[in-house]
């Protein structure tokens, strides 16, 4: 157990990014638990933005290009200058570095995703057995957000209540769109690792055991029918295709349980299409071949709806929450559930100081308390149905 000193220093990197941008804005709610706040990125354009209260955030802010080279000195320095006690990495930089440099100064590392050099999430496990073993100065929480870290945790929530499930399928559907339709392919967040799970690495899941399949097929090659996922919880016209994308919770939740996991994540079907045609036709997809779509340049059109199923023999459980574009303000609803997922984790590690020094998942986290600072944002929603 550690003791948390009355005034915890609080340091963002990637602070101009999409998913700081959404943090920020749920951080307020919180800010008098923290002390200085300091914002770290390359780019100014934070400071800039029209959707943050900048005066009751009262940030200090540091324009600065984190690289691998120069991460020991760039975190040391902010660190003798203001008394940094957590570091929360919203980049999409290499996780590595970054922790070992905020573990070697004797501070806590959060992040919201373990990023890694690699394209294939069969490093995943080598990666991240190396972490949870070989950092140990602090507590260091990985994977908040929205999925690993809320998905984790409904997962937990219906374990608890109903026991353990012969297998759990994630379902995402990210509907957003402009009212103009973009000539390339769009997503609501990070392309780099939008492109990465879906197209430059290969489709994975997680079968018998927890053991983890890599297929030969890239995950947006791996097309599936959502329809018997979302009808359930969503009503819709028609429903798109979804691409079996591998991800840290499906791993991590499927090794930990020993049974089948998988993640089927959509996106709008005018997306895809464009992302299949391009993907087809290039050997390599870049990141200026996609669109990002933010809901702040121009208002996006349809929501992000996301859930977990549990099977039982007798009957299959779903946690879910559906958020509409239009509700959010500032940001989209895809960024905006992962900033309260990071939020969630945050605000959980301060008040609840019982885990030792070492690397945890945010599944380690206390759950009740986790999702009731979830709910305090968004509606969780259970939908239960009798197997026939």
């Amino acid at each position: 157990m550690r003791n948390l000193t009355p005034r915890i220093n609080l340091l963002v990197l990637g602070a101009s990014g999409g998913v700081a941008n959404a943090f920020l804005g749920i951080l307020l709610k919180y800010r008098s638990q923290f002390g200085l706040l300091i914002l770290l990125d390359r780019d100014d354009k934070v400071t800039k933005s029209m959707c943050l209260n900048h005066k009751e955030l009262d940030y200090i802010f540091i324009q600065s290009n984190l690289k691998k080279e120069n991460v020991d000195n760039t975190l040391k320095e902010l660190y003798e200058k203001y008394s940094i006690s957590i570091v929360l990495d919203l980049t999409d930089y290499d996780t590595l570095p970054i922790l070992s440099a905020t573990d070697s100064l004797g501070l806590s590392y959060l992040n919201c995703s373990l990023n890694s050099e690699y394209s294939s999430m069969g490093h995943f496990v080598e990666d991240s057995n190396n972490f949870f073993k070989r950092f140990n100065k602090n507590i260091h929480v990985l994977s908040l957000g929205m999925n690993p870290g809320i998905i984790h945790h409904l997962i937990v929530k219906g374990v608890l209540e109903y026991g353990l499930p012969n297998e759990f399928i994630e379902i995402e559907y990210d509907s957003s769109i402009p009212k103009e339709k973009p000539k390339k392919p769009f997503i609501s967040w990070s392309k780099k690792q939008f492109l990465n799970e879906a197209v430059w690495g290969p489709a994975g899941y997680c079968g018998d055991g927890g053991q983890y399949i890599e297929t030969k097929e890239k995950a947006v090659n791996t097309l599936v029918d959502t329809k018997k996922f979302l009808a359930p919880i969503k009503k819709l016209r028609v429903y798109p295709k979804g691409m079996i994308v591998p991800h840290d919770e499906v791993i991590t939740m499927s090794r930990i349980l020993e049974i089948p996991g998988r993640f089927i994540y959509a996106i709008h079907p005018t997306s895809l299409s464009e992302l299949v045609k391009i993907s087809n036709e290039k050997s390599f997809v870049k990141e200026e071949d996609i669109d990002y779509i933010d809901n702040i340049s121009e208002p996006l059109l349809g929501s992000d709806c996301i859930g977990v199923w549990l099977k039982y023999v007798d009957k299959n459980i779903c946690y879910f929450f559906d958020v509409q574009n239009s509700k959010i303000h500032g940001t989209n609803s895809t960024l905006f559930l992962v900033g309260v997922g990071v939020a969630a984790g945050l605000i959980d590690y301060i008040q609840n100081p019982l885990l030792e020094n070492g690397v945890y998942s945010a599944l380690e986290l206390n759950n009740e308390n986790f999702l009731k600072i979830v709910s305090e944002h968004v509606e969780i929603k259970k939908h239960e149905e009798k197997v026939k």
